[in-house]
């Protein structure tokens, strides 16, 4: 049952963000058409901020969801979830690698890392009976 909910907490982190990421992203697009570009992008500061801002907020949750899975060692799950999350970003960002600016790529990618400790981080902290923020 350990390794059923290892391998669990490792592909929950890849499905929550397709779950939530994109529509999220789609309906945040579709307030601004106008500032899409042919490829689905966009250069627009504002529109770039709040993607990256709301792609933090969702892979924060899903280091929280891996974390709260992993049935021991929580931070290796998330360390693992997080390199997979690479991988497939990197592709993702690859197919489309000209239609925002190249600093929203990489900013992306920390996101990524960040976000998922970020939500690890809130885990340990509610395990250890101590407030997410203090």
């Amino acid at each position: 049952m350990h390794y059923l909910r290892s391998v669990l907490s490792v592909v929950a982190a890849p499905v929550v963000y397709g779950i939530l990421c994109v529509p999220l992203l789609g309906l945040l697009y579709a307030q601004f058409p106008d500032l899409l570009n042919e490829r689905g992008g966009t250069r627009g500061l504002p529109l770039l901020l709040a993607t990256e801002l709301l792609q933090l907020l969702i892979l924060s949750l899903c280091g929280y969801v891996t974390a709260r899975l992993a049935p021991w060692h929580m931070r290796h799950h998330v360390v693992i979830a997080s390199v997979l999350m690479l991988m497939i970003g990197v592709s993702v960002q690859l197919s489309f690698w000209d239609a925002v600016p190249t600093w929203h790529h990489f900013v992306f990618f920390a996101c990524i890392v960040g976000g998922m400790h970020l939500g690890a981080a809130l885990r340990t902290r509610q395990l250890g009976g101590m407030p997410p923020f203090q």
